[in-house]
């Protein structure tokens, strides 16, 4: 039986890279669940390439031991159009390599983006965490989610934003949403006026498709 293989994804900026205490207790907390085998996480930097000038994303892939890590560049998504999906007992705790589940509510979404809803609560967006903007420009994410990435625990650990269980219903309590990973943060700016999203789509589940 093949072992599962994760992904990390660490932005390199100007020569360094950000968050890398983060995204190591991640790799240690995934192979302890899987491998039961720590990983010594003050080695991250010393296992990674040099990172380049300029702003790079670099993916990490690893199983028992890292399997490849390479560099490609960061394009910004532009996010024209975004919906909400109830795809029931979705999970992605941890990153996996297979995003088919993702992939399938991103495609049935017919979106550029879509957030996830479990049981009436908003948790991710397909491809990031998610920060609220109320109107009082307090700022939030959700409690609920079905992948906490390091961006999400780097905000709430440094106070940026406050967790609170955001129902789908209570969108007009909001002014935008803000896409934020790895990759983004809150000023890049990658956000959407929350007036404009879409009622809840309800994806089938595989019984409701059976004869």
């Amino acid at each position: 039986m093949d072992k599962p293989v994760f992904m990390e994804v660490i932005k390199a900026q100007n020569g360094s890279y950000l968050n890398l205490q983060g995204h190591a207790v991640r790799m240690d907390r995934t192979m302890r669940r899987f491998f039961r085998l720590p990983f010594v996480q003050p080695t991250l930097g010393r296992l990674l390439p040099p990172p380049p000038p300029g702003t790079a994303r670099l993916t990490v892939l690893y199983s028992e031991k890292i399997i490849s890590a390479e560099f490609s560049e960061h394009v910004p998504p532009k996010i024209r159009s975004l919906s909400m999906v109830d795809a029931g007992p979705l999970d992605y705790t941890f990153k996996s390599v297979n995003r088919g589940q993702l992939k399938a509510v991103l495609d049935f979404s017919g979106t550029d983006e879509a957030i996830v809803v479990r049981n009436g609560f908003i948790t991710n967006a397909v491809s990031a965490n998610l920060v609220f903007r109320d109107l009082t420009d307090g700022l939030f994410t959700p409690l609920h989610y079905i992948h906490s990435g390091t961006k999400r625990e780097y905000l709430i650990r440094n106070k940026t934003v406050t967790t609170y269980p955001i129902k789908a219903d209570q969108l007009g309590s909001y002014r935008t949403v803000t896409l934020v990973n790895a990759m983004l943060d809150i000023e890049d700016g990658v956000s959407f006026p929350c007036s404009e999203i879409g009622e809840i789509r309800i994806m089938p589940r595989p019984a409701d498709t059976e004869a």
